[in-house]
């Protein structure tokens, strides 16, 4: 019994693979920035030119010079095309060679790490009761070079004062009649 295949490979056409571009075996991805601009501004005066003809009323002017003018800002920002998002994008090509991330997901289920020295306020935000591991952690880990607790940026942390939970019970709902 012959065992076929199903899965197809993205097939590259000029340099542009289907699996970024669907239609690229179509050529719609070489028409170029000169070619968008020509048909798009040929579009703006087709627009403008609809209003000289035998259409009564405004509604008609109104719409297609506002489509004529949405068209050309589209094509003015097209044509000067502003890099906004270069400013803010970080990427992981600003690190130095041979940088080796940390695997942050391993260290904080491990708790090691930049994660093993974490104060009781801290591993519960990470909602980590502090109890069940208290048997993985020595004294010495605990506590800073001083015998005070620190934070991971070094600072004294503060003793936590102990909070009575006190439990209230919800009230009885009044029947109206």
């Amino acid at each position: 019994m012959a065992h076929h295949d199903n899965t197809r490979q993205p097939q590259v056409y000029n340099g542009v693979s289907e699996a970024d571009v669907p239609s690229a075996r179509f050529g719609w991805s070489e028409m170029g920035r000169g070619a968008v601009q020509a048909a798009g501004w040929i579009s703006v005066l087709v627009l403008v030119a609809y209003n000289f003809g035998n259409h009564q009323g405004h509604v008609e002017t109104v719409w297609l010079i506002s489509l004529a003018v949405l068209m050309a800002l589209g094509l003015l920002i097209h044509a000067t095309q502003p890099k906004l998002n270069q400013v803010r994008t970080v990427t992981a090509h600003n690190k130095p060679i041979g940088h080796q991330e940390p695997d942050w997901a391993y260290d904080q289920k491990t708790l090691s790490g930049v994660y093993e020295n974490l104060d009781e306020r801290q591993l519960r935000a990470l909602n980590i009761d502090p109890s069940r591991i208290a048997h993985l952690r020595t004294g010495s880990a605990q506590q800073g070079v001083a015998g005070q607790q620190r934070t991971l940026a070094g600072a004294p942390v503060h003793e936590t004062e102990q909070v009575e939970v006190v439990r209230v019970e919800p009230r009885e709902r009044a029947t109206r009649r």
